[in-house]
């Protein structure tokens, strides 16, 4: 049975404030995934109730320094990296799911920090720590120890500080509200235009540290595809754009031409989730659960099986 409309709706708000007021930041404990421009629902007392820890969920454990007698997986990117709403983020998540795919000695430095945008990974020195993790790897004579494969999500964030400024405020309630009110259209612009040349960046660097290194670039899917149809039409219109719009193309379609343009495989999340909200999607209402998140792992070992990366064909 399909959880009730309304409370889905009034739950998914709460939730999404409650995710912006504690980890809003880059630098929160367990901050917020990809979230499409979301809804003006308010919570309800009940709602509020049940999803009020949803905040203080414990921290994966840390990726220790991975041997350097290993093949290397490196994963950067939010939340979802991080691994948030899975039962075990340190076994069911996407990132160890797709590390057990590639094989007992492949080690993981796993670079996925929860409320990450687009700047925060150019700004906060993961991607740094990635990039001189594949020079060091390359460069120290040790056979058999390079970067092996690098999967990249990022952008949700970017997303959730419209919700919380504008969509939570009753500013962009709705879709049609939204496309007639200049403040709504510009905020999304604006945050189309920052992402698409973080995400070129990003890529620049990780293929300046080594062009040869396979970078696997990840669209993002919508959490309440197939739930609340103001939130899910939403979703749409901020990840998959809307023609006759001022946004005939959304963020997807920007990672779409960003993999194009630079030679990084596409693994296309997106398709996945459609009409799953209640299938893929955890209690929190964000991220994804176990089946979800090993929907994405599956993804990603195709693309990469498709490139010629070695798997071990299942996970």
């Amino acid at each position: 049975m399909q959880r009730p409309l309304l409370p889905f709706v009034a739950a998914a708000a709460f939730v999404l404030l409650a995710l912006a007021a504690a980890c809003g930041s880059s630098d929160g404990a367990a901050g917020p995934t990809p979230t499409p421009f979301g809804s003006a629902a308010t919570a309800t007392p009940s709602a509020a109730a049940s999803v009020s820890t949803v905040s203080r969920a414990p921290s994966p454990t840390p990726t220790p320094t991975p041997a350097l007698d290993a093949p290397l997986y490196i994963a950067l990117g939010d939340s979802l990296s991080a691994g948030n709403g899975a039962s075990d983020r340190n076994t069911t998540a996407f990132v160890p799911l797709v590390r057990a795919g590639l094989g007992a000695g492949m080690a993981l430095l796993n670079l996925g920090k929860p409320g990450d945008t687009s700047d925060a990974l150019l700004q906060g020195g993961r991607l740094e720590k990635a990039a001189d993790e594949i020079r060091r790897r390359r460069d120290d004579n040790v056979p058999g120890n390079d970067v092996r494969v690098v999967t990249l999500e990022i952008g949700g964030n970017d997303l959730l500080n419209l919700y919380t400024a504008y969509v939570l405020t009753g500013t962009c309630p709705s879709v049609t509200e939204s496309l007639q009110r200049p403040q709504c259209v510009q905020a999304l612009r604006d945050a189309l235009s920052r992402f698409g040349p973080n995400v070129h960046e990003a890529i620049a660097r990780i293929q300046a540290a080594d062009p040869a290194v396979p970078i696997f670039l990840m669209t993002l899917y919508n959490p309440f595809s197939g739930g609340s149809s103001i939130l899910d039409q939403l979703g749409q219109l901020s990840l998959e754009g809307q023609p006759d719009s001022p946004f005939p193309e959304g963020l997807n379609d920007m990672i779409r031409q960003e993999a194009a343009a630079t030679g990084v495989h596409l693994v296309e999340v997106y398709p996945l989730f459609k009409g799953k909200a209640f299938e893929y999607i955890s209690q929190d209402l964000i991220h994804p659960n176990d089946a979800g998140y090993r929907a994405m792992a599956d993804a990603v070992l195709a693309a990469m099986a498709q490139a010629g990366v070695q798997t071990t064909g299942g996970t």
